[in-house]
């Protein structure tokens, strides 16, 4: 299991279920910005909009090197946030964005990746809204070996 193999599968989780089950909600599933993609300079206060990211926390060796290779395995952990933006110029709009974080976080309750990415700890954050919108944060642990 690679880094990128490990992130790219548990974003590719969460584009799934985010792409089948928010236009039940919005009409449209709202737009997502990812790491590595420049956000517009103004962000059109009346969509409702995600914004996906990670951080690693620890990798640690969690095995000696062994057999003819000489390889150790190394255990990644980290987090994986979706910060979910509700506009608050419809009053229903702050229930819609709790229906959004609810799919958010169902994307990854009881997954394991196929790349073998142990997801727990899905969580549903509520915070203080902004001038314009409604916010809430997803938060997800991950695990992940990588043999090296």
């Amino acid at each position: 299991m690679s880094y990128t193999n490990a992130i790219n599968s548990i974003f590719s989780l969460f584009l799934t279920a985010w792409s089948a089950g928010t236009p039940a909600i919005t009409t449209t599933a709202p737009k997502v910005y990812w790491p590595g993609v420049q956000e517009p300079a103004s962000i059109d206060g009346s969509k409702f909009w995600a914004r996906v990211s990670q951080q690693t926390v620890i990798e640690s060796q969690t095995a000696l090197a062994g057999g003819d290779t000489g390889k150790k395995r190394y255990t990644a952990q980290g987090l994986i946030f979706v910060q979910i933006f509700c506009p608050k110029s419809d009053s229903a709009n702050f229930q819609k964005g709790r229906l959004l974080a609810v799919v958010a976080r169902d994307s990854f309750r009881g997954k394991t990746t196929t790349e073998n990415v142990w997801i727990r700890n899905a969580r549903i954050n509520e915070l203080s809204s902004e001038e314009s919108f409604h916010r809430f944060n997803v938060v997800v642990e991950y695990e992940y070996d990588e043999i090296a």
